[in-house]
């Protein structure tokens, strides 16, 4: 006993479990057995009839193409012939022109500049011209300059620029460009001057013109890839006899039954099954990248690839059976429905389309109207469970499944061919399917919310319910907390609606956020009922601590209550780490000021981490704010608004959640238009036998908000 007592703590010392306690050793750890189950399951349902031929055997029966084949090498010599089909394009170079009428002005200003320098020699001249000139000519040329009239050289140089730009415009490509120098020369031999100027203005002209037409390599390469994605592959299509009854078997046939894995190659199929491997992977890839990288919140939570994981192998180990009744009977759309429910819509869609891929393989038949009707079910279901929060809403979404497989199966088999009964018979088993994911995911969904304490719809409804104790012992302890987290709480989910957050979680979270305040509900002037501020008796470091508790608080009630962690979250950050700037001042102006810290009279955190919590704080601090306001003009509520987010953004409290400019200034019109309606304009009630003033008394209209929310 004492020996293995000694080997138990020899293997404790190890570590081995600190080290598979790691998430990403987990997530590994769990995308490993994810994947094997559902290859296992996916070749269990794909694995076709194989025959074991070779060459020069005949074929005992007629083998049928599983899958449309494509004839590679034909399809290969269609697609160079597309290739050599293409012209090459060109681009226009638009500075070309400009450069070559700069470089022919620079010229003509450094020949009237040489030219006007009386006192060196000619020779010295020339060599001034070509020692400084861009463009290189003879020495006659340079001659010719020099010894040219003033009006000639400006003819000239005027002949130079307009035959340069004819040709130019035309546009000059690299092939075409001893053609254009020839162009050039044929005007200048038709023109009415001594032939050095001809000889010049051809020089130059030969010169300065160049390629203004540029091959266009991407655009060719886009000609190309059109042409070559033109091209209709050479294919032996799915039902065709790969060879027939008492045919010779040729090299060719062992290809093509190699392609469609019909041929036996040892125990397994070694290429199918590789094959299926790899697409599962890639499936299984992609699923994750996607989820990292647009939901890194769900990624990072081991618990949540898990559910998606065991969903996915529950509902293809459910195909393995009822695929032998009907392929169309498949409750695909039950993934989408519950990782929409229990996660994320989003998620839910990129799930669905992996899944509806595998069924289809699964299928058999390979008939891709089974992938079609997968893949439609399953995104009318997660769309359909978008923002639901009703149980009912899950029947609905069943029979909408149910219909949109119908409807799919009836257009794919009218395109197909199909007899009118097997279309109706195969519809049929489509509208059951849509019942049979309604019934899979409403009976299995009690099981996920508690094996992975994940909070939906439906629960954050229930927490909405006014009859919860928490915010039934809000109303009788705080009531004016309770109005006030009412009005948030609509303020919040507008807002959210607005910008596509989670309008749901944002209202329940508003209603708890100021739970807190239940414990000292006389120190937050919401509830003060009475003159006296009770914070006028007390320190300001006193009421920074009061203040700050309730948030404090407010987390230690809400577990206690077992509210869930995203709504805890929100009553943790809806104030951030801002500062109390009140009672700061206040202490600022007290005894021992230089002692006085920002740090002593901020809450403690942390900043809001999502867009929910963001918009908690900021709907928090509007409300209150414009609660305070005296003039409830559209323009003033509205600029006051924008005020306050705008110190929020200044202040870092929205550095660390996913909100955007854009963002900001949607929920700042939101806020307006729902405060717009509380805080409207009143009529004037007119004078009735001298009562106008009782009236407008009892009516409330001449009532004024004149307290400062002291959090």
């Amino acid at each position: 006993m004492n020996g293995l007592k000694r080997l138990a703590r020899w293997i404790k010392g190890l570590r081995v479990f600190d080290f598979l306690r790691r998430d990403k050793v987990k997530r590994a750890i769990i995308a490993t057995v994810i994947y094997l189950a559902a290859l296992i399951l996916v070749l269990m349902g794909v694995m076709p009839q194989r025959y074991n031929l070779k060459a020069g055997d005949v074929a005992p029966v007629n083998i049928i193409a599983p899958k449309d084949i494509v004839d590679r090498v034909e399809t290969e010599k269609l697609i160079e012939r597309a290739r050599e089909s293409v012209k090459v394009i060109y681009t226009r170079d638009h500075t070309i022109p400009i450069k070559v009428k700069s470089s022919i002005e620079e010229f003509f200003h450094l020949v009237a500049e040489v030219r006007s320098q009386p006192d060196i020699s000619v020779q010295e001249k020339i060599n001034r011209l070509r020692q400084n000139s861009a463009i290189q000519l003879e020495d006659k040329d340079y001659e010719t300059c020099l010894q040219a009239s003033e009006d000639e050289l400006s003819s000239l140089k005027q002949n130079i620029l307009d035959v340069t730009n004819q040709i130019m415009s035309v546009g000059v490509t690299p092939d075409a460009l001893d053609r254009s120098r020839r162009e050039a020369g044929d005007f200048f031999s038709k023109q009415a001057i001594r032939q050095g100027l001809k000889d010049l203005g051809y020089n130059l002209s030969s010169k300065v013109i160049r390629p203004n037409m540029l091959p266009d390599t991407e655009g060719t390469q886009k000609d190309i890839d059109i042409a070559v994605s033109q091209v209709e592959p050479v294919v032996i299509h799915k039902g065709q006899n790969i060879v027939s009854r008492g045919e010779g078997i040729t090299e060719a046939h062992i290809e093509l039954l190699k392609a469609s894995g019909l041929l036996k190659e040892g125990l397994i199929d070694i290429r199918l099954a590789g094959g299926y491997a790899l697409l599962v992977f890639v499936l299984q890839l992609l699923t994750v990248l996607y989820i990292r990288h647009f939901h890194n919140r769900i990624y990072e939570n081991t618990g949540n690839l898990l559910l998606i994981g065991l969903i996915t192998v529950m509902v293809l180990f459910i195909s393995l059976g009822i695929n032998v009744i009907s392929s169309y009977l498949i409750p695909t759309a039950a993934i989408p429905m519950l990782i929409a429910v229990l996660l994320d819509p989003r998620v839910a869609v990129m799930v669905n389309f992996a899944m509806a891929v595998l069924v289809g393989l699964m299928a058999g038949s390979n008939d891709i109207s089974v992938m079609i009707v997968a893949m439609t079910g399953g995104l009318v279901g997660a769309l359909k469970m978008m923002g639901s929060n009703q149980r009912r809403d899950l029947f609905i979404s069943g029979i909408l499944v149910g219909v949109s497989n119908a409807i799919v199966i009836l257009s794919t088999g009218l395109l197909m061919g199909r007899g009118l009964l097997d279309i109706t018979v195969q519809s049929s088993w489509g509208l059951l399917n849509g019942g049979f994911a309604a019934v899979l995911t409403i009976g299995t969904l009690p099981i996920w919310e508690n094996l992975f304490d994940i909070i939906t719809p439906l629960k954050l409804m229930e927490l909405a319910n006014p009859n919860q104790p928490l915010l039934k012992e809000l109303l009788l302890k705080a009531p004016g907390t309770y109005h006030h987290s009412i009005i948030v709480g609509n303020l919040a989910e507008y807002a959210a609606q607005e910008i596509g957050a989670n309008a749901l979680l944002a209202r329940v979270g508003a209603y708890y956020h100021d739970i807190g305040k239940i414990r000292r509900p006389y120190f937050f002037n919401e509830n003060q009922m009475i003159s006296d501020n009770p914070h006028d008796k007390i320190t300001p470091s006193l009421s920074t601590l009061i203040i700050t508790s309730h948030v404090k608080d407010g987390v230690e009630m809400a577990e206690k209550h077992r509210i869930p962690v995203a709504v805890r979250d929100i009553i943790r950050q809806h104030h951030g780490d801002s500062l109390l700037v009140y009672f700061y001042h206040k202490a600022r102006q007290g005894e021992n000021s230089h002692k006085v810290t920002e740090d002593s009279f901020r809450y403690e955190g942390p900043r809001p981490q999502t867009r929910e919590a963001a918009i908690v704080m900021l709907a928090d601090c509007v409300e209150a704010a414009v609660r305070a306001m005296t003039d409830h003009s559209a323009g003033k509520m509205e600029g006051h608004i924008r005020k306050i987010i705008k110190e929020r953004l200044d202040n870092g409290q929205l550095d660390e959640c996913d909100l955007t400019l854009k963002d900001l200034d949607i929920i700042a019109n939101a806020f307006s238009s729902i405060l717009g309606g509380i805080f409207h304009q009143r009529i004037e009630y007119p004078e009735i036998n001298g009562q106008s003033e009782g009236l407008k008394k009892d009516d409330g209209t001449d009532r004024k908000q004149t307290k400062i929310h002291s959090d």
